[in-house]
């Protein structure tokens, strides 16, 4: 359980996770409800509202939802709907959130809230037996109060509901530390947990970011859903890491985005405090982006693949097409691939590869032996 003062002041952690959830919210919301006109979004463990004088997820997506319905086209559209579900458990957190929301101004006709003050444990089930409609887009928060509050059979079945994404939290620094602690036993939460959500379970991981590879690895075979997108939200001393789970190739190149706009490396947000010179460090951000190279290599080599594949191959892989389009032009350089439209013309032209966000229509990429 969170302590008592975990919500008087927004620490530098707090702010870089917010910030990713608020720069997310901005990229998904607007596209979804002008195809859409409809959403559920749910935060189940949304605290007071505040940390300490700045806003807390909760009026951080209402102040969001307030600047993106204000748009032009958004206003033209009809029948909107935004159902907005927070939940807490603890009644205090709950009190203090209904006072902000209703200081709050919001069009009552467009958005609904619904507050509740519920264990987490015993909402899920009627959540999911009952969601207000079953196509309805949904988009679930999840900052548990403690690693362990949040189950895999529960990722499972949040994203086993149609039109499903999640957007977990998780303390990593804590299980990652102990990962290797041996005398643990079997029902002590830290090993439940690590054994839970890594593939290789209690281990002595090289680094953070292999304890979270793993993670992702075990998230992406056990719910098998394409895509899974972890950033590291890196303190020095104290490790936060945010996973996004998402069926949709566009939701995993949102958050690729927001990784690249706040990191220099794609993979860890470098948090500053007062020792530090600089807001991002380089931390292995090299090895990074050389892994994706050496994977993108091995994925055309001896193949014929297509723009599609390959785009879709680099979002899965946490970059963007941009990196995929300039190591591409470095194999073509080097004689190492020949491109072709869909008449078999060979295309020299990097421009009409096709190698982009818009994917249009077909090009193939052949390896040359």
């Amino acid at each position: 359980m969170r302590n008592k003062n975990f919500f008087k002041q927004k620490t530098a952690l707090t702010a870089a996770k917010t910030r990713i959830y608020k720069e997310y919210i901005e990229g998904y919301l607007p596209k979804l409800l002008m195809s859409k006109g409809i959403c559920l979004i749910a935060d189940l463990f949304c605290g007071p509202g505040t940390n300490g004088k700045e806003n807390g997820s909760p009026l951080i997506l209402l102040e969001r939802l307030n600047y993106i319905l204000s748009s032009p086209q958004l206003q033209k559209k009809q029948n909107k709907k935004v159902y907005v579900l927070f939940n807490d458990q603890d009644k205090e957190n709950i009190e203090n959130l209904k006072k902000e929301v209703s200081n709050f101004q919001y069009d009552k006709n467009v958005i609904e809230i619904f507050i509740k003050n519920e264990k987490y444990e015993n909402l899920l089930p009627n959540l999911i037996k009952k969601p207000e409609k079953k196509e309805i887009p949904k988009f679930f928060f999840l900052y548990p109060f403690t690693y362990s509050n949040v189950k895999m059979k529960h990722l499972k079945a949040l994203m086993s509901l149609s039109n499903s994404e999640v957007l977990l939290f998780i303390p990593i620094f804590h299980t990652y530390r102990f990962s290797n602690v041996k005398e643990y036993d079997k029902t002590h939460r830290t090993r439940i947990f690590i054994e839970e959500f890594t593939i290789k379970g209690m281990f002595n991981y090289e680094n953070v970011h292999t304890f979270m590879a793993s993670m992702r690895e075990k998230l992406l075979n056990e719910i098998n859903i394409p895509y899974i997108r972890d950033v590291l939200l890196d303190g020095g001393g104290s490790k936060n890491s945010l996973f996004l789970l998402t069926n949709h190739q566009k939701g995993m190149l949102l958050m690729n985005k927001i990784a690249f706009r706040n990191t220099d490396n794609g993979s860890s947000v470098i948090v500053k405090h007062k020792d530090q010179n600089f807001l991002f460090g380089s931390d292995e951000g090299s090895s990074f982006y050389d892994d994706f190279r050496e994977k993108l290599k091995e994925f055309i080599r001896d193949r014929e693949v297509s723009n599609y594949d390959i785009v879709d191959f680099t979002i899965k892989n946490c970059c963007l097409p941009k990196h995929a389009k300039q190591e591409l032009k470095k194999l073509y350089d080097l004689k190492k691939i020949k491109v072709f439209d869909e008449n078999d013309i060979e295309l020299s032209n990097s421009q009409k590869w096709n190698i982009a966000d818009e994917l249009k229509k077909e090009t193939i990429f052949k390896w040359q032996k």
